[in-house]
C-alpha cells in the first residue's frame, strides 16, 4: 500500500501489495502513608504532612489549606502498592512490565494502542503512512513538549531509535526495533524508517516501550540515570528509589490527547504480598496492583467491603508455559512430551492452586488475542492415563520416564511452587513419571534457563504488544537468534508459517497461519501453555478508574485513575 494513510485501522490495511519476506525480529511505607494522610486531611500548619510550606505532593487544597475540603480544585494525588520490580526507566535500558509501565507513562511514543482497543493509533505523531514494502513514515504532532521545555521533532525519534540500537542493553528491549535497518529526519518533524524487510508488525513495534522519545539531552551511548529520567509523556518522576517509593509528578508540559485525573502518583514497593495486602487494607495504598496472593484475593472479595476494599478484574493475556527441552534426553522423545501434555490437568490447577483467578490454556495464543485456538484441548482432550501410556507403549519407552523440572519462587508469584508441586503429583500419580523437581532465583535463573542444561522449565510472558505474532515468533521459530528458548525446537512448515505471520499483510492469511502454528505446537509439544490470568487489582472505596486501564495491553495508565482513599 503505497502512499496511503496509516488509519491503524487493521494489519490488512497496512499495504496489501507488499511482498511476502521473511523478516529477522528477533522478539517506604511511612511516606506513603505521609501522602495518604496529605489527601484525607491537613494538619494545623495547613498541609497534611506537618511540614512548615506548602504540600509538595501535589494534593489539592480547600479554602482551609487542606486536602479534604468540600471543594477541591485539582485531583488527588494516586498511591499505588506493588510488589513488583522496577530496573530502568530510560527507555534503552527497560524490557520488563513495571518499568515499561512507568516509561509509557512518562513518555510518548509514536504510535500507542488505546486503551480497550487493539489497533494502534497516532500518540506523538500525526500520522504514519506506508510509503513502499520497507519504509513507514510518520509526521510528527507539532507543539509536543518535553519536561525541560524542549519540542519533541523527528530529531528526537532518530535519537531515541539509535541510541537503544547503539547501547544495546542486557535487557535486551533493542532486539524489538533490529528490524529497522535505517531511521532518519527528513525534515523537522518527518520520520523515516527504513526496514530490513517488509514487516506487518512494525506499527505495534512503534506502541512499545523500546520506541519511547527520549529528549536529546540523553546520552547516546549510555543510560539516563533514573531519578533524571524525563519525557514528554503526562508524568514526570520527582523521586525514584526502588526500595521505596517511585513519585510522580504532572508533566505540566504535556500536550498529548491523554486527560490526567490526578494530581501525581506515589509507586509504593513492598516485599510481601500479606504486606501490601495490609497497606490496602489499612489505607496507606489506594491501589494494590501486582501482586496480591490468592488467598488474600479471595479474602478481600469475602470480607473487603467491611474493610473499605474492593477487587477489580479486567481482561488480562498474561501467561505461564512449561518449556520441553526437544534438544537432549529424554524428551527429544516426541511420544513423551505428548505423553506429559496428556495428563496434565490445567482445570485442577486453575481451581486448586489459584482458587479460580487464574483460566486454563490450551494453546499459545491466549483468548482475548487474534488467532487464538485450543490446539491443546482439541488433539489431547480432557487428561487421560490410558492414552498417555498408550503413547509411551506404542514407542517402546520404559516407564518411568524421570526428568528435572526448574520453577523459580521469585518472579511469577507465591502459587508457582504449589503449581508445580500439582504438577509433579499428576505426573507421578500416572507411574509413568519420576519428577525432580528443582528451583533457581530468578538472578540465576534468568541466565541458564536458554543454556540447554534444563530438562523442562517454568516461563511466563506478559505481551509487548496485543499481536499474535508476539506469542508465536521468539517461542518456535528455528533461528536460535529469534527463538529465545533455545529448546532444541527446529520445523520448517514453522519457520514458513512465522514468515507469512510477520510479513503478510492480509489479517485473514496472518491468522489462518497463527491457527495452523498452534496446531503444530500441540503435535510437537515443545511448549505446554498452562494458564492466562486476568488483571486484578484491590482499591480503596471513592477509587475511580482503574478497570478501564486494566485491558488487554497491560499498560496500566495512571491518568484514568481518581479519587482518593476513606
Amino acid at each position: 500500500m503505497r502512499g496511503r494513510r496509516f488509519r491503524a485501522s487493521t494489519i490488512a490495511d497496512l499495504g496489501a501489495d507488499q511482498p511476502r519476506r521473511r523478516v529477522a525480529l528477533p522478539l517506604a511505607v511511612g511516606a506513603a502513608l505521609a501522602l495518604v494522610l496529605a489527601a484525607c486531611g491537613g494538619d494545623d500548619n495547613g498541609n497534611g504532612n506537618g511540614d512548615d510550606g506548602g504540600d509538595d505532593n501535589g494534593a489539592a487544597t480547600d479554602d482551609n489549606g487542606n486536602g479534604n475540603g468540600d471543594e477541591v480544585d485539582t485531583a488527588l494525588p494516586v498511591i499505588l502498592g506493588t510488589t513488583d520490580t522496577v530496573t530502568n526507566v530510560d527507555p534503552a535500558g527497560a524490557y520488563d512490565k513495571p518499568s515499561w509501565n512507568v516509561v509509557y507513562n512518562t513518555y510518548q511514543r509514536l504510535l500507542a494502542v488505546p486503551l480497550g482497543e487493539t489497533d494502534p493509533q497516532p500518540d506523538a505523531a500525526e500520522s504514519c503512512d506506508w510509503e513502499d514494502d520497507t519504509t513507514f513514515v510518520c509526521v510528527v504532532r507539532q507543539g509536543q513538549m518535553f519536561a525541560d521545555d524542549t519540542e519533541l521533532t523527528a530529531e528526537n525519534v532518530v535519537h531515541s531509535i539509535e541510541r537503544n540500537l547503539n547501547i544495546q542493553h542486557e535487557s535486551n528491549g533493542w532486539a524489538l526495533l533490529s528490524g529497522i535497518e535505517s531511521v532518519e529526519a527528513r525534515d523537522e518533524y518527518t520520520v523515516a524508517f527504513s526496514l530490513e524487510s517488509a514487516d506487518a508488525v512494525f506499527p505495534y513495534i512503534l506502541t512499545t516501550g523500546a520506541a519511547a522519545i527520549v529528549p536529546m539531552s540523553y546520552p547516546a551511548d549510555e543510560l539516563q540515570p533514573n531519578d533524571q529520567a524525563f519525557g514528554s509523556g503526562p508524568y514526570q518522576i520527582e523521586a525514584f528509589d526502588t526500595t521505596q517509593q517511585i513519585r510522580l509528578g504532572v508533566n505540566e508540559n504535556y500536550a498529548g490527547d491523554k486527560q490526567v485525573n490526578n494530581s501525581g502518583v506515589v509507586i509504593q514497593f513492598y516485599q510481601q504480598p500479606s504486606a501490601l495486602k495490609q497497606a490496602i487494607e489499612e489505607g496507606e495504598v489506594m491501589i494494590a496492583y501486582r501482586s496480591l496472593a490468592v488467598t488474600d484475593i479471595a479474602d478481600l472479595q469475602e470480607r473487603g467491603a467491611d474493610r473499605g476494599v474492593q477487587v477489580v478484574t479486567g481482561e488480562g493475556t498474561e501467561i505461564n508455559y512449561m518449556v520441553l527441552q526437544t534438544g537432549r534426553e529424554p524428551l527429544e522423545d516426541l511420544a513423551i512430551r505428548q505423553a506429559i501434555a496428556q495428563v496434565i490437568d490445567r482445570e485442577t490447577i486453575a481451581e486448586s492452586v489459584y482458587r479460580g483467578t487464574v483460566s486454563p490454556l490450551y494453546g499459545p495464543v491466549p483468548e482475548g488475542v487474534a488467532g487464538h485456538v485450543p490446539s491443546y484441548l482439541d488433539r489431547y482432550g480432557e487428561p487421560d492415563v490410558d492414552e498417555a501410556t498408550r503413547l509411551l507403549d506404542d514407542a517402546g519407552i520404559d516407564t518411568p520416564v524421570s526428568f528435572d523440572l526448574w520453577w523459580m519462587p521469585d518472579r511469577y508469584g507465591e502459587e508457582i511452587g504449589d503449581m508445580y508441586g500439582e504438577i509433579q503429583r499428576q505426573l507421578e500419580d500416572t507411574g509413568l513419571f519420576d519428577v525432580n523437581l528443582e528451583q533457581l532465583s530468578w538472578a540465576q535463573y534468568s541466565t541458564t534457563f536458554s543454556d540447554g542444561s534444563m530438562d523442562a522449565f517454568d516461563l511466563g510472558w506478559f505481551p509487548d504488544h496485543p499481536d499474535p505474532s508476539n506469542y508465536i515468533t521468539g517461542f518456535y521459530h528455528s533461528d536460535e537468534d529469534t527463538n529465545f528458548l533455545n529448546n532444541g525446537f527446529a520445523n520448517d512448515e514453522m519457520d514458513d508459517l512465522i514468515n507469512t505471520i510477520l510479513t503478510d499483510t492480509d489479517q485473514d492469511a496472518r491468522v489462518a497461519a497463527v491457527e495452523r502454528a498452534s496446531e503444530i505446537v500441540a503435535e510437537e509439544v515443545p511448549v505446554i501453555q498452562l494458564w492466562q490470568r486476568d488483571q486484578i487489582a484491590a482499591i480503596r472505596d471513592g477509587v475511580t478508574g482503574v478497570e478501564e486501564t486494566l485491558d488487554p495491553s497491560f499498560i496500566f495508565y495512571y491518568n484514568v485513575v481518581s479519587g482518593v482513599a476513606d
